[in-house]
């Protein structure tokens, strides 16, 4: 009863792994567990002809050679044994195999996604230190702005212009930053932080010269003369 039950639970389990589907290597059932399989059904079967062997009478001549015919089967079925258990360690290597092969891209990927995770966030402390000097720029253009309302006197507008000629001269030095954190972000392949700082690119170039407008202006009302030292 014990053999029965272990042969049927060994056929139940090879109806399975032909009937799963495909594993994660994408074979039906898997070399390892077919190997094991194997290896099982050989085993069931090796223990059945040892045990009929074993238990075959040899009081007689017809039941010697019975026993001798038994012995051969069980013989040959070791050897079967053997080479399912060689299958077996074969494919318990290539298992090992594609487990390190697994492991060691897994290893590699994850080194790639740290190189990425700081070269991303260098790039983006780039960007947010241009923000805050765009947003230091504006305070200083909202300054000028109302002094620039106020001025009367050509000392006054002459204080108004240097501001301005400093104002110009940042936003200048920020645009070329932003220029080159474009850049940056895409040969790195960060495309949205690239239209980021080329869109802040553009924002102040643009302001830049509207800041050059106003200074000329100035200037007029002095009669285009020199900036004092």
């Amino acid at each position: 009863m014990d053999r029965q039950r272990r042969e049927c639970d060994v056929n139940k389990r090879e109806k399975n792994g032909r009937g799963g589907g495909k594993d994660d290597h994408g074979k039906g059932g898997g070399e390892l567990a077919e190997a094991a399989h194997a290896l099982e059904r050989e085993l069931v079967r090796f223990e059945e002809l040892a045990e009929s062997a074993r238990r075959l009478s040899l009081d007689t001549r017809k039941g010697i050679e019975r026993a001798a015919k038994s012995t051969t089967d069980a013989a040959e079925a070791q050897q079967r044994v053997s080479m399912a258990l060689g299958s077996l360690i074969a494919a318990i290597a290539a298992a090992r195999d594609r487990h390190e092969a697994t492991a060691t891209a897994l290893a590699a990927r994850g080194e790639e996604i740290k190189r990425r995770a700081e070269q991303l966030g260098e790039l983006f402390q780039r960007f947010a230190a241009l923000g805050e000097e765009g947003r230091s720029i504006n305070q200083l253009v909202q300054e000028t702005a109302a002094r620039q309302r106020e001025a009367t006197t050509p000392e006054q507008i002459h204080e108004v212009v240097a501001a301005m000629d400093e104002v110009e001269g940042r936003m200048g030095r920020l645009a070329d930053e932003a220029r080159a954190l474009a850049q940056a972000a895409t040969a790195a392949g960060i495309v949205d932080l690239a239209e980021q700082a080329d869109g802040m690119r553009q924002q102040v170039t643009a302001m830049r010269n509207k800041v050059g407008l106003l200074r000329k202006g100035m200037l007029a009302r002095l009669g285009g003369g020199p900036q004092p030292n």
